[in-house]
């Protein structure tokens, strides 16, 4: 009998793994679902523009005077645990555990400041909400979703690690902010800024463009992560969704560190709707 019930249990035990891994992928894509209908929302209320970054692009990043993309998406979703993904075990204790010290007394949402830069959902603030020095002062460029000549090629959100340990396996939950593969396109015998800053420098919270040469850093990726076998749950603007490889996500790029390598089919490139 106990023969019997241990072959079962091999057979069965993989299974099982199988239908958990399926079902969490499952609740990381309605949460993506979720989070696009809420930025949908928030352009409703603000004149099709998207979410700034944070309030204070100059500013100290702590909870007194400041509040993060996701916070200002907040009263959008349904919950906090929207913009995390079940796969990343650590992210759920970092959701519960990590608040900022700097607590405003009846402010509900501060106790999310901290957190709010481990959630799983990467933004692609660097095409949507990039932030520029103009005169040396910090300045957001919030970017509107009518200008897009096509949202349904532009990434939203993407899944991301907020870190890496010396194995490469994912630690410190996820990071609120993504980084694209590549910033000039290919045009002619020019480099077009696919970013459309005119060749201001934006500032980069860690990542500029992907480390490809290092294999053991969040920023190998730009903080994007499979964290579905091989495949990154991928948002649009338009709200598609789909699941995609790494290297899917460098489609149409010849990537190089610190952008580059450059854009040779922007029809193809994931992360730039527009011209």
């Amino acid at each position: 009998m106990i023969a019997i019930l241990a072959i079962l249990a091999a057979i069965l035990f993989p299974v099982f793994a199988r239908a958990r891994t399926a079902a969490r992928k499952t609740v990381c894509s309605s949460n993506f679902h979720q989070t696009q209908s809420a930025v949908a929302l928030y352009l409703g209320d603000y004149d099709d523009y998207f979410m700034p970054v944070n309030h204070r692009p100059g500013g100290p990043l702590n909870s007194r005077v400041d509040r993060t993309w996701v916070q200002l998406l907040l009263p959008y979703a349904r919950s906090f645990s929207a913009f995390r993904c079940p796969e990343d075990r650590e992210g759920e204790s970092l959701a519960h555990s990590t608040f900022d010290q700097d607590l405003v007394p009846g402010d509900a949402f501060s106790q999310y400041y901290t957190a709010s830069q481990h959630v799983n959902t990467g933004y692609n603030y660097l095409y949507l909400a990039p932030i520029i020095r103009v005169n040396n002062q910090f300045v957001s460029v919030t970017r509107s979703a009518s200008t897009l000549t096509d949202s349904s090629r532009t990434i939203l959100f993407v899944d991301s690690i907020g870190d890496r340990d010396d194995t490469g396996q994912p630690t410190g939950g996820g990071s609120w902010l993504v980084s694209p593969p590549c910033r000039y396109a290919q045009n002619g015998q020019q480099l077009y800024d696919t970013f459309q800053l005119n060749d201001f420098q934006p500032k980069v919270f860690g990542r500029w463009g992907w480390d490809v040469l290092d294999q053991d850093v969040a920023d190998k990726f730009g903080g994007a992560w499979a964290w579905h076998g091989d495949k990154a749950n991928v948002v649009r603007v338009d709200g598609s969704l789909r699941s995609m490889t790494l290297g899917q996500l460098a489609d149409g790029c010849r990537v190089m560190p610190n952008w580059g390598g450059v854009i040779v089919d922007l029809d193809n490139y994931p992360w730039y709707g527009g011209r």
